[in-house]
């Protein structure tokens, strides 16, 4: 987690320079101020339903006693109300797809990095637009734009050289909970150009092996030529194969009959 000089994470800071605290108006009596709720009590918002129970979360129980004195007297209405407008406020009323608590969590380590990303991509919103503009800009919008940040950019880079991270990526791997990532590379970016660049790297691969392999040194033992680089994986390259396999599974099956294990099980 990112801590600035106050103590305070990242999610925290840019929340207070975004809106700073809010403010319950009190009839007959000074306003009661609301500072910034700490990144642990927004993650605590999945785990609580009830509007009293936010409002320890989001005030502190201390705050809250003194806010439910005021609201004695009042519909249980306003009281959810003021809750509903604390969070708006604070740009955490409509919680993400993912939840607080991982989101925030992404937001307190990478934030800064989030952050120089964003201006650095033509017309994306700013961090700062997730908490004033709560309505328009939701938070699950940032959420799919963290899985489609610039390549070779501060987000990527800071997530690459996260050990923990990879660690724990592993493990899930292992368990069988996510697929482990393609060796292939994105279809997406590659270009004529790309395609043509690969070529010339595959050539120049293969002319060194060549001139290698014919010196003396090595009497023609140089090893076996390279490979050819791997290309993105197309539909119509999988249909290929695939329709490969069952031409295979048919003919397995009528040689070998129930003995065959099918391809395409």
């Amino acid at each position: 987690m990112n801590d600035d000089e106050n103590g305070s994470s990242f999610f925290e800071t840019l929340v207070s320079e975004a809106v700073g605290p809010f403010f319950v108006e009190i009839a007959d009596a000074p306003d009661i101020v609301v500072d910034v709720p700490p990144s642990d009590a927004v993650a605590e918002l999945d785990l609580v339903t009830s509007v009293t129970a936010q409002l320890d979360i989001l005030v502190g129980e201390d705050v809250a006693d003194q806010i439910l004195d005021h609201f004695d007297t009042l519909p249980a209405s306003a009281l959810t109300d003021l809750v509903d407008d604390i969070r708006e406020h604070f740009g955490i009323l409509v919680a993400p797809d993912i939840g607080w608590t991982e989101l925030i969590g992404e937001i307190d380590k990478y934030g800064v990095d989030i952050e120089r990303d964003l201006m650095n991509i033509p017309n994306a919103p700013r961090l700062y637009d997730w908490i004033r503009d709560h309505r328009n800009t939701p938070w699950n919008l940032l959420t799919r734009m963290l899985t489609r940040m610039p390549e070779g950019g501060w987000y990527l880079a800071a997530i690459g050289s996260d050990l923990d991270r990879a660690q724990k990526q592993l493990a899930m791997e292992a368990d069988g909970e996510i697929s482990s990532p393609s060796r292939r590379p994105s279809l997406v970016g590659w270009t004529s150009e790309r395609e043509k660049q690969t070529e010339i790297v595959e050539t120049l691969r293969r002319v060194e092996h060549g001139i290698w392999a014919a010196s003396p040194k090595f009497k023609g033992k140089g090893g076996r030529p390279p490979k050819n680089l791997l290309r993105p994986l197309t539909a119509r390259a999988r249909a290929e194969e695939l329709r490969t396999f069952a031409d295979h599974d048919e003919i397995g099956a009528q040689v070998l009959g129930s003995r065959y294990k099918p391809i395409l099980a």
